[in-house]
């Protein structure tokens, strides 16, 4: 094990750039080593995906990695051979033809980490291939996608395990998250089967952060007094719910002198990379984004983040909050609130939930508009258009966008949004014809380019389309895309050795089994997903409405029960000025009882104590420190003796 974790250490430095790892790395990457069944909990930014990439350069044979996210597994594979690891992903966004040519090349050893959509792994291609590929590790990424309680439970995840069951004495096993409450920890280890687990968590601290809640009925004058403070301490973040919001706080910032632009899926690709470019090189201070923003960026000086919009869940809240202070100075996590925030977020997801039956007909709105007959399967991904689901099943927005997603976290469905633009070439040629054609070529630089061409696209191409994403192809080629077009416009019409087509970003979508007469879910399936949304609604009220300390409230969520006061909250600081109001011992003695005989929240303290807010607050926050009273996960605004 220690020459492994020597070997890491050079390849962190070789391959990374990195001189040593982070605090709690160092431990993931032993206990891998090792054969541990490893569960890692690290907050966002705490340097997770690191923790398997690097002892799969050290591994003989492959790292295989679940994730549910395209878009990041498309950015890691990127980066990875940017740095000179072989990794590539296989998903439903990519032909079955490539999907077989990868995991041959899988199979021949030609790839570090091979990252994998869950769904994949029920498809009998992969069952055919499993026993044939050298799999040392098996990094579980998203991991609260397992549990049922988690913010983005995936029914596929429930059946890795199973999926991986002929392999699983035989390889290692790592299991990843930046946000798992205890139960959802629970949920994981079981549904894995680990019997000996080695937890390693980071915690969820983050001591340089100090967490605000501004509550009032004018949130636009808060905003932009919230901002102009902001913009003092450094750049910064707005979350502002809707794209049309975005549009209007870039604009008004802008206009206040403040450099501003919005970021949201309705912006074109190649602009919006360029609007993240400016944002973390500092060129432009302030980015008004839809909670599309922020996957796979880091900024490591955000100094502030907004929420305009009363996010959800704490779980959605910890992430995107967690963009600030990553280079550990100190920073500011705002969220703005009036009463009426919570009314409309519970709205909204009651209005917008589809019923069973909605769920259906969008189903078979699906399967129609791609001539899928029942008992057929799909073979390929397919554009689609919300818009046309929307108008075909009469349905609103919301609700039509809201039951993809359902029919998608439920693998009825795989949904795949902005998929990177892509190119797709066949040669009408034999190869033996396409060697002459080069032989014979007089321009030394198309016989170069073809030959090129060929070795990336393969000898399948030579048989029928084949796709590779389109930024892929030009880093290889090294060249533009205006370029690419004319020089393969030129080999199709004057040449005609081939036939290509360009993809520019899309959605795709695939029904991932045979289509059925009626939808493969159940009412209560249906209704549990709902009513979980509600509970974590719950929590997140629950944070904005808590007097103690925010942390406390966030840590002890996560099951971080050590928790401390961190003493620079808003909540914190409104103690630290009650400070005359500090509970006697025998007013302590009696809020601990309180507590111990039943369940209360600070208001019904201060009736049954007839102490004042402000002593039963401090009382609160002292019992804490103490190990003595504890939040209620389940009931937010109560506490607990423990």
């Amino acid at each position: 094990m220690q020459d492994y974790f020597h070997k890491a250490e050079l390849n962190l430095k070789k391959f990374w750039g990195f001189n040593g790892f982070r605090p709690g790395q160092d431990e993931v990457v032993k206990s891998v080593f090792d054969g541990k069944e490893t569960l890692v909990l690290f907050p966002t930014g705490g340097g997770k995906s690191l923790c398997y990439q690097v002892p799969a350069t050290v591994f003989e044979g492959m790292t295989l990695v679940i994730s549910p996210l395209v878009a990041l597994m498309q950015d890691q594979v990127q980066q990875l051979k940017s740095k000179g690891v072989s990794a590539t992903f296989i998903n439903s966004t990519i032909p079955s033809y490539e999907v077989e040519q990868r995991l041959v090349n899988a199979r021949n050893g030609m790839y570090k980490l091979l990252y994998c959509a869950p769904e994949r792994l029920k498809t009998s291609l992969w069952e055919a291939e499993l026993p044939r590929l050298n799999i040392d590790l098996v990094a579980i990424d998203e991991a609260h996608c397992i549990s049922e309680w988690g913010h983005d439970f995936r029914p596929s995840y429930r059946d890795i395990k199973t999926s991986l069951e002929s392999i699983a004495d035989q390889t290692r096993w790592i299991a990843l998250t930046a946000t798992a409450t205890p139960e959802v920890q629970k949920d994981i280890v079981e549904s894995l089967g680990y019997e000996a687990p080695n937890v390693i968590s980071r915690g969820f601290s983050r001591p340089n952060l100090k967490w605000w809640v501004v509550k009032s009925p004018k949130k636009k004058q808060k905003l932009e007094e919230s901002v102009q403070k902001g913009a003092q301490k450094g750049d910064g973040l707005i979350y502002g719910g809707t794209r049309k919001n975005c549009e209007h706080l870039a604009d008004r910032f802008s206009r206040l002198g403040i450099k501003t632009e919005a970021y949201h899926a309705g912006v074109e690709s190649e602009k919006r990379k360029a609007i993240q470019q400016r944002w973390i090189t500092g060129e432009t201070p302030l980015v008004a984004a839809t909670n599309a923003f922020g996957m796979g960026i880091d900024k490591p000086d955000c100094r502030y983040v907004i929420h305009e919009e009363m996010p959800y869940s704490l779980e959605a809240y910890y992430q995107e909050a967690g963009r600030a202070g990553r280079d550990g100075e100190e920073s500011f996590p705002i969220l703005l609130y009036r009463e009426s925030d919570y009314y409309k977020a519970d709205d909204r997801i009651d209005q917008s939930y589809p019923t069973l039956d909605e769920l259906d007909h969008v189903y078979q709105i699906l399967c129609d508009s791609f001539y899928l007959a029942v008992g057929s399967e799909m073979e390929e991904s397919m554009p689609f258009d919300i818009e046309q689901i929307k108008k075909r099943g009469k349905l609103k927005y919301g609700k039509a966008r809201a039951a993809m997603r359902i029919l998608d976290q439920f693998d009825i469905i795989a949904m795949h949004e902005e998929v990177k633009p892509a190119v797709s070439i066949q040669f009408t040629l034999s190869q033996n014809a396409m060697k002459t054609f080069r032989e014979k070529c007089k321009n030394d630089e198309k016989a170069e380019f073809t030959d090129k061409l060929e070795r990336m696209f393969g000898g399948l191409a030579f048989r029928e389309m084949v796709q590779l994403d389109e930024e892929y192809v030009l880093e290889k080629l090294s060249i533009q895309r205006n370029s690419l077009v004319k020089a393969l416009n030129v080999l199709m019409q004057n040449d005609q050795v081939l036939v290509f087509e360009m993809h520019k970003q899309r959605n795709l979508v695939k029904v991932l089994e045979a289509r059925s007469r009626k939808l493969p879910l159940t009412k209560k399936e249906v209704e549990s997903h709902r009513n979980n949304l509600f509970r974590k609604l719950e929590h997140m009220h629950g944070y904005i409405l808590t007097d103690t300390c925010r942390e406390v409230y966030l840590r002890n969520y996560f099951g971080d029960t050590d928790a401390e006061p961190c003493g620079h909250c808003d909540n914190c600081l409104k103690s630290k000025s009650a400070a005359n109001e500090t509970p006697s011992n025998d007013e302590l003695k009696v809020i601990y009882e309180e507590l111990k005989s039943q369940e209360k929240t600070l208001a019904q303290l201060c009736d049954s104590t007839g102490q004042s807010k402000a002593k039963v607050q401090h009382g609160i926050q002292f019992l804490i420190r103490e190990n003595k009273v504890t939040t209620v996960p389940e009931k937010p605004g109560f506490y607990k003796g423990i």
